[in-house]
C-alpha cells in the first residue's frame, strides 16, 4: 500500500510522539481522535511495521516508531527551511524572546540558531524566567515572544509544545528498601510537577521531599548529589546521573506542556519567528 507522506501526516506522528496520547494529538492539530488514529494506521499499514505501543495510559514508540519519528522531523525541517530559503523575505530587527529556564539549556537555542542563519539582521535577546513572570513579561510589554507554561496564562497561546520528560537520578544513588521514595522539588509550582506529584498518589507510592530548588542549576547539582529522584528533558541530564525508567514502580513521567505566547500587534519578524518556532521546533 502506497502512502503520500506529507506534512500534515508527518506532523500528525509527531504530534503524538510529543504528547504520548493520541487525544492529546488530536486536541493539539484541532483534529477528531477518530481521524488521528485512522492516520496512524494508515502509516503503520504502509510500512507493515508496529510504531507505537498502546496502553490505557497513552502511547509509546517502538525502535521502529523511533526511526520514523526523527525522519519525520527531518523532513519537516528541510521543507521549512527550504520555504524560508526561497521566499524574498529580508527581515531585519529586535526580537525580545523570555522562555522558561529548562528550554534555554536544552533544544530552544539550536531552533534559534538556525532562524539567525536564515535571517542574519535580525538581533534577539534572550532571557529565562518563571512562567509568571514570563507572562507579566509579555503583558507589560517587556518581551515580543514569550515560551511557558500554558496554566500561569489567562489568554491562548498562538501554538504549542510538548516535552516528554523522564524520571532520573544520580548512578551513585542508594535507595533504602521499603523507605520513601526522596523526590527533588522545584520550589515554584509548574503544572507537570502538579501532575507528577498526582501520578506518584495514584500508584499508591510513599514520597518525601528530598530537596528543594529553585533553578535547574540547582535542580542538576541536587540529582547529581544524590538527594533524590526528579524529572528533566532527557537531553539536560547529567553524564553521571541516569534515567530511571519504571524502576521502583514508578509511573510514566509527564510530558513538559509550553504556549507559544506573541505580544499583541506583533511586528513581521516577530510573527516570522513565532512560526518559525510552531514549525521546526
Amino acid at each position: 500500500m502506497d502512502v503520500d507522506f506529507d506534512l500534515r501526516l508527518l506532523r500528525m506522528f509527531i504530534a503524538v510522539a510529543e504528547t504520548g496520547a493520541v487525544s492529546k494529538a488530536a486536541e493539539r492539530l484541532a483534529r477528531t481522535q477518530a481521524a488521528v488514529s485512522m492516520q496512524l494506521q494508515r502509516i503503520e499499514q504502509a510500512l507493515d511495521a508496529e510504531l507505537v505501543l498502546r496502553s490505557p495510559r497513552g502511547v509509546s514508540l517502538t525502535d521502529r516508531g523511533e526511526q520514523f519519528l526523527a525522519y519525520a522531523r527531518k523532513m519537516v525541517a528541510l521543507t521549512h527551511n527550504m520555504q524560508r530559503s526561497l521566499s524574498d523575505k529580508t527581515l531585519a530587527g529586535r526580537v525580545r524572546i523570555g522562555m522558561f529556564e529548562d528550554l534555554a539549556v536544552t533544544r530552544l537555542p539550536a531552533a534559534i540558531a538556525q532562524f539567525r542563519r536564515h535571517h542574519p539582521s535580525v538581533e534577539i535577546e534572550l532571557f529565562s524566567s518563571y512562567s509568571q513572570e514570563l507572562a507579566r513579561s509579555l503583558k507589560e510589554g517587556r518581551s515580543d515572544i514569550v515560551i511557558a507554561d500554558p496554566a500561569r496564562f489567562d489568554i491562548p497561546p498562538s501554538s504549542s509544545i510538548s516535552r516528554q520528560l523522564v524520571w532520573c537520578t544520580s548512578r551513585m544513588m542508594e535507595f533504602v528498601e521499603d523507605a520513601p521514595i526522596p523526590v527533588i522539588l522545584f520550589d515554584t509550582s509548574c503544572s507537570w510537577q502538579d501532575r507528577m506529584i498526582a501520578s506518584l498518589a495514584e500508584e499508591g507510592l510513599t514520597w518525601t521531599v528530598g530537596c528543594r530548588v529553585r533553578s535547574l542549576p540547582a535542580m542538576l547539582s541536587a540529582l547529581r548529589a544524590g538527594l533524590g529522584i526528579g524529572i528533566l528533558f532527557p537531553e539536560a541530564i547529567p553524564p553521571d546521573c541516569e534515567v530511571l525508567h519504571a524502576k521502583f514502580g514508578l509511573p510514566a513521567a509527564p510530558a513538559a506542556e509550553f504556549g507559544v505566547y506573541v505580544a499583541h500587534d506583533a511586528s513581521a519578524v516577530v510573527d516570522e519567528l513565532a512560526s518559525f518556532l510552531r514549525d521546526g521546533f
